[in-house]
């Protein structure tokens, strides 16, 4: 397939690789093995359309700089899929820091962006301040903190993605209860707990992507009809990485979803907003509780899952984007924005006080 010159000549993969889990259940390995089959199929689709690739395994920064010497950054484009450094997710910001050091144009939001939505609770500050619906929410560093917000509420790991932390028991709807889940984030995963008040109402998964322009691709739904307990109608852990659990196989995702055009605007504008209120770049998800006609912001997932089953994928498929489609236009996002870089002054740089604390390998808490 013939390129226009204004494109890459070379595309690199970038993946990270868990070789050892410091926090977390043992089961949690089980999310951190699909980034190893993303790039494998994307490896795969972008040569069946004709383009050079490869694809490396990152574990640390010094693997990162290893191999990136082979690659010359005014003709490579990085796909990043880098979600953790050492097995801990404060370092995937640190990826794309390392990345613009060395003068690469990489596919996915900046540093600073992957640093704030990490943590929930930053990320959450950020979308009240732009005026978005989002859970009230409190972060304990003990157990027995003054509870400040209304039950029934979620317990949640403050700085992980993937559901890690989350099952049935992450709900809870007494302050005992409350109390001995924020031990269990605090021992299992060491860092504080997020709790946020249980929102009841629909959930939509709404991926977006584009540069100057923004695409909502068509609205996924997780399908909770067939649980009965409201209070059980999360996306845990299980739901979204064990085929043939209970909730993996009772919570469906609809994409399309069936909502009426009046709540879908509602719910697109606010994933739009909330997409630009953390400053995304190039592809997210954004996922959004309905109740009545408020759209909660719940998370905003920069950099979500490409893997072909993923979400994400799926809505750009019902969109009419094929696998290869799919890579080749986040490859030319990013490709264009370098050529806007060269034509304009960088008006918002990375704050690099931000990034220090995102690579803090420590544990937290």
């Amino acid at each position: 397939m013939r390129r226009r010159s204004t494109m890459p000549g070379r595309v690199l993969i970038l993946y990270s690789v868990v070789e050892r889990l410091p926090r977390g259940e043992p089961r949690d390995g089980i999310a951190d093995e699909e980034v190893l089959w993303t790039a494998q199929a994307m490896a795969e689709a972008l040569a069946e359309r004709g383009w050079p690739v490869e694809a490396r395994g990152i574990r640390d920064l010094e693997s990162l700089h290893r191999a990136l010497d082979s690659f010359d950054p005014r003709e490579t484009l990085v796909i990043n899929l880098c979600e953790t450094l050492e097995g801990r997710p404060q370092g995937e910001a640190a990826v794309p820091v390392a990345l613009e050091a060395r003068g690469f144009v990489y596919t996915g939001s900046s540093g600073a962006t992957l640093s704030l939505c990490l943590d929930k609770a930053r990320a959450k500050a950020r979308l009240r301040a732009a005026g978005l619906p989002t859970p009230p929410a409190q972060v304990f560093h003990t157990p027995d903190e003054p509870l400040r917000i209304p039950l029934p509420a979620i317990v949640k790991p403050l700085m992980e993605d993937a559901s890690h932390g989350i099952d049935r028991e992450a709900v809870v709807t007494e302050e005992g209860t409350l109390r001995a889940r924020v031990a269990y984030v605090l021992g299992v995963y060491r860092q504080p707990a997020l709790v946020e008040t249980f929102i009841d109402g629909r959930e939509f998964n709404v991926a977006l992507w584009g540069g100057r322009n923004l695409e909502v691709l068509p609205l996924a739904e997780v399908d909770y009809s067939r649980i009965p307990n409201p209070l059980w109608r999360v996306c845990t852990y299980a739901a979204k990485w064990l085929p043939g659990s209970e909730e993996y196989e009772l919570t469906p995702v609809r994409c399309p979803a069936e909502l009426e055009e009046e709540r879908a605007a509602r719910v697109r504008e606010a994933a739009l907003r909330a997409f630009r209120a953390v400053r995304c770049r190039d592809y997210a998800r954004v996922d959004i509780r309905l109740q009545g006609e408020t759209p909660y912001v719940l998370e905003v997932n920069p950099n979500p899952s490409l893997a072909p089953n993923s979400g994400f994928v799926n809505a750009a498929r019902a969109a009419g984007y094929s696998y290869g489609m799919l890579a080749e236009r986040l490859i030319r996002l990013a490709w264009e924005r370098r050529a806007r870089r060269r034509e304009a002054p960088q008006l918002h740089p990375v704050p690099m006080g931000a990034i220090d604390v995102a690579y803090s390998l420590a544990p937290s808490g």
